[in-house]
């Protein structure tokens, strides 16, 4: 998209590692990136999000627990069948909690293309493998992702899928559990991206 240009600091499956929490927002405030978002599986105390308020954007995951949703709801991060513009660049969301009603959802709200999609769960053959030989992600995603022309998919829910996919055009990637200090750098300028896979301190 003309004039895109965006920075995120993307992390995902936390499982209440508040120690890694802390540390991932140290990372977001230094770097000074655009937006902080959350693929879901937190399950942290977000209170110290409050001051970030515009900067953060969570996607609920299917562990996150209704004070999760709640909390990030009222300091309007939560983001959730819905596709919004940032910087002129269109990024998506799709949540976990209940994934059909999400996606059904992002198909009455949005029209054109996504630059960036955030779901928790795959597409089906991207990054979704489970023990090693059954694919576990969703097929109405891939569908979804060809569909919208989507360029970068940044996804998780399976820890040991770490790395990258193609899916038609699109990068799918999946930087690995925030729980054990896991995370992407996303630089991305309408048409490519330059991303990298970080570790935290």
């Amino acid at each position: 998209m003309w004039g895109c240009q965006l920075k995120i600091v993307y992390g995902v499956d936390l499982h209440g590692n508040e120690v890694s929490f802390k540390e991932f927002v140290k990372v977001f405030r230094k770097l000074g990136a655009d937006l902080m978002i959350l693929g879901g599986d937190l399950n942290v105390d977000l209170k110290s999000l409050a001051e970030l308020r515009g900067r953060v954007m969570i996607v609920p995951g299917e562990c996150d627990d209704v004070y999760i949703t709640k909390y990030a709801k009222k300091l309007d991060m939560l983001f959730d069948g819905i596709a919004v513009s940032v910087n002129n660049c269109r990024v998506g969301f799709v949540g976990s909690l209940s994934v059909h009603q999400s996606m059904r959802k992002f198909y009455e709200r949005t029209k054109g293309s996504v630059d960036v999609l955030i779901t928790h769960f795959p597409p089906k053959g991207c990054l979704d493998l489970v023990m090693g030989k059954y694919h576990g992600g969703l097929k109405e995603l891939s569908s979804m992702v060809l569909e919208y022309k989507v360029r970068y998919v940044l996804t998780g829910h399976y820890h040991d899928e770490v790395g990258t996919c193609f899916l038609g055009s699109a990068v799918v990637i999946n930087p690995g559990p925030l729980m054990l200090g896991n995370y992407l750098i996303l630089n991305y300028d309408g048409l490519s991206a330059d991303y990298t896979f970080m570790k935290l301190p």
